[in-house]
């Protein structure tokens, strides 16, 4: 298959896929639903997630089960795009697929700072062992911190891992070193975009990646402010060293006295005209929104493959966190208008 013919497959496949989201007819039907059971059952048997949930039991199930087999559908939705790709740079598979096991060394070691490590085998996602660079069967034999390192010897992750070593009795500071982790992700790709990628089209790559990154730092910022009360000192180590914000404007972000403020100073950067169109609930579902509707644009619109990809797999993220908080608020007895308020679309 040629350069282009790959490049136009994958366009085509990615907008099909998205072409299968979840309608405003089935977000109606699942915040009408009364219990956990009801939001599984008609996933199951009326949406696009019914593979990823194929033997799921839905008259017993709970979040943490429901949660990675729904995120199944994006790690078949990144391998069926992959199938297209005459080389790795024209999808960033890799970043997906590290994004993916991050996730995964992630949900492992929380296990392990509660005390049920031997958990970690029942949501360990079967789809992804076929891709993934690490042995997720080691992953489930991990009873201890050494164990995580042992499981993972030779990997990427190591180096970082060993930094965040807990001290006897301690826990292992899962946010930080989920930020950190990511941290070196967001790093490979900005550096295979150098690499891979040459003129115009890398300038445009670039410039997507950057901005959804400045999402995400700006929603980091405002939750972190809003429900920690975190100085800006106490920010920095969570955010994301990359993006098309300055480093004076991030460090006034950070300093900002609250997350009202943060927003405001927000509307000052590249990013104002985008916030004055969007429509949503909370600040804190603002970058969010951003993100959605930046998404949108460029999987409709971009002619650049891995564009479409990314912009892809971050909306059906953002479907995936509808459903998880349709889910929560049904287990809390949450009416079907509140829980329309927290949902992006």
């Amino acid at each position: 298959m040629s350069s282009a013919m790959a490049s136009n497959a994958i366009l085509a496949k990615a907008r099909a896929m998205y072409g299968k989201s979840l309608s405003e007819t089935d977000y109606k039907q699942l915040m009408d639903c009364r219990n956990v059971p009801e939001v599984a059952a008609y996933l199951k048997s009326r949406t696009c997630y019914k593979s990823a949930l194929t033997g799921l039991n839905e008259s017993d199930v709970h979040r943490g089960q429901l949660e990675p087999m729904l995120r199944q559908d994006i790690y078949f939705d990144v391998f069926a795009l992959s199938r297209y790709a005459k080389d790795k740079s024209l999808v960033f598979t890799d970043f997906i697929i590290s994004e993916m096991e991050i996730e995964q060394i992630i949900r492992c070691l929380t296990l392990l700072n509660i005390g049920r490590p031997d958990e970690y085998v029942y949501s360990m996602p079967l789809s992804l062992g076929k891709y993934a660079r690490i042995s997720l069967d080691k992953l489930t034999a991990v009873r201890s911190f050494d164990d995580i390192l042992s499981a993972l010897a030779g990997s990427k992750y190591v180096p970082v891992l060993k930094k965040f070593r807990p001290k006897e009795s301690e826990n292992v500071n899962i946010a930080l070193l989920e930020a950190e982790l990511n941290n070196l992700n967001y790093g490979m790709v900005m550096q295979a975009v150098d690499e891979s990628k040459k003129g115009r089209d890398r300038e445009e790559l670039k410039e997507v990646i950057s901005a959804m990154l400045d999402f995400r730092n700006i929603s980091r910022i405002i939750r972190l402010k809003r429900y920690f009360k975190y100085t800006g000192d106490m920010i920095k180590p969570f955010l994301i060293p990359y993006g098309k914000l300055s480093n004076k404007t991030v460090d006034m972000l950070c300093n900002a006295e609250s997350a009202k403020d943060v927003f405001e100073l927000a509307r000052s950067t590249y990013l104002g005209r985008l916030m004055s169109k969007l429509q949503y609930n909370d600040t804190t579902q603002m970058a969010n929104v951003m993100l959605s509707e930046y998404c949108k644009h460029h999987l409709r619109l971009s002619p650049n493959p891995t564009i479409v990809m990314i912009s892809y797999v971050y909306l059906k993220e953002i479907e995936i966190s509808n459903i998880i908080n349709i889910i929560e608020a049904t287990r809390y007895g949450l009416s079907a208008d509140e829980k329309e308020k927290m949902l992006v679309r």
